[in-house]
């Protein structure tokens, strides 16, 4: 297992990053394509279920702070049923890396660089992936706190440069038809990305001062719902619903808007900087919590054994996964039915089972077990006193 620890503050960083990983580009068209409009208030409603899936898994992981969902899952069913829960895991953050791997490449390979074979596209972004893979948790919460700045930064100046192309007219009417669309519209942004943040329950025990996560993670989760609704907002103003729903990558073409004659131009290129950003953080994560699946799955002494192998396996599966960027459409429906086994109702149950058999935490039987201690050595004190010393 890794030893490196991280701190709240990382944590908190590289959460953010995954949140709107590759949600940031492909979810506006769609929302839009649902909900029309009032996309953005399917984001809000998102973003309130997203607080209670915290809050869930806040609960599982303080009450286990030194144990992944893999361990304390067999601590708690058993062995059998453990190995299931922790076979579960590791398939889904498995088919989680390569649906995020293959988002990557068909972007690159539809966007950016569109003669280059779609495998070399994603060789080339998952090279650096198993690379801060290999070198383990502390160098991943570093590279979190060196890309978030740059991400932050070139939103907030992109987001200002198009102040003057923004239509307020195009939010409006709001609720045409009430507000149902907006609701089945968070349906697919309910399984990607919300119920993805249950890997945070792999991450947890690699945080050094736990007591701080609640507040950070708390905070994190309404700055992804803030920037989620302004995503919308900005999309929606500036392209329009039609174009935002016809559009696979709305915001990257929102950015093509952006031009100041003889000062910028080609702005889109900087957007797409910042998604792969995010997308490459959140890759990490993915690759990073499918080894220590693996490894605490299968009892591997040294997880960077794994790491080229599950390289070479990431290709093939990648390309498995999504066969072309029209079944993107399809996977939005079926993939939040995969995601809520592992995002919502294994831990669920996980939590209730440690309720009822009242199973202490790692953190709670190392406490329970230094506490007669003391009174060892009153004892042994009180013997030595008692024995009668020679004149």
């Amino acid at each position: 297992m890794d030893k490196g620890k991280i701190s709240a503050q990382q944590f908190a960083l590289l959460m953010y990053l995954y949140i709107i990983g590759t949600a940031a580009l492909v979810q506006p068209h769609t929302l839009v394509s649902i909900a029309g409009q009032d996309a953005w208030f399917s984001v809000i409603i998102v973003g309130i279920i997203q607080l209670g899936l915290i809050t869930l898994y806040l609960k599982l992981g303080f009450r286990y702070p030194k144990q992944t969902i893999i361990e304390y899952g067999r601590l708690l069913t058993g062995k059998w049923f453990g190995s299931a829960i922790a076979v579960v895991y590791m398939f889904y953050f498995l088919i989680l890396t390569a649906y995020v791997t293959r988002n990557i490449g068909n972007f690159i390979g539809s966007v950016v660089l569109p003669q280059t074979p779609l495998v070399v596209n994603m060789v080339v972004i998952l090279i650096p992936v198993i690379y801060g893979c290999y070198l383990g948790i502390e160098v991943i919460g570093r590279t979190g706190e060196i890309l978030f700045p740059i991400a932050m930064t070139v939103f907030v100046i992109t987001s200002l440069t198009l102040i003057p192309k923004m239509h307020a007219g195009e939010l409006f009417p709001m609720f045409p038809e009430g507000v149902m669309p907006a609701i089945k519209a968070s349906y697919p942004l309910l399984g990607f990305p919300s119920l993805e943040i249950a890997i945070c329950l792999m991450l947890i025990p690699f945080v050094q001062n736990q007591q701080k996560i609640k507040k950070y993670f708390y905070i994190t989760s309404v700055c992804t719902m803030v920037s989620g609704t302004l995503l919308s907002l900005i999309t929606i103003m500036v392209l329009g619903v039609d174009m935002t729903a016809r559009s696979p990558y709305a915001v990257y073409d929102v950015a093509r808007e952006i031009r100041i004659e003889r000062v910028m131009e080609r702005a889109e290129v900087i957007v797409g900087i910042i998604w792969l950003i995010t997308s490459f953080t959140k890759l990490l994560i993915c690759f990073y919590g499918t080894v220590i699946a693996t490894v605490q799955c299968f009892d591997v002494i040294n997880y960077k054994n794994l790491v080229i192998p599950f390289f070479f396996l990431m290709l093939p599966m990648s390309i498995w996964v999504l066969r072309n960027t029209a079944e993107l459409e399809w996977s939005g429906i079926v993939y939040p039915m995969m995601a809520v086994i592992p995002g919502f109702i294994i831990p669920t149950l996980l939590l209730i089972v440690g309720n009822l058999r009242g199973q202490p935490g790692s953190g709670q039987e190392e406490s329970s077990e230094a506490q007669p201690q003391p009174q060892s050595q009153s004892q042994s004190q009180s013997q030595s006193q008692s024995q009668p010393q020679p004149e």
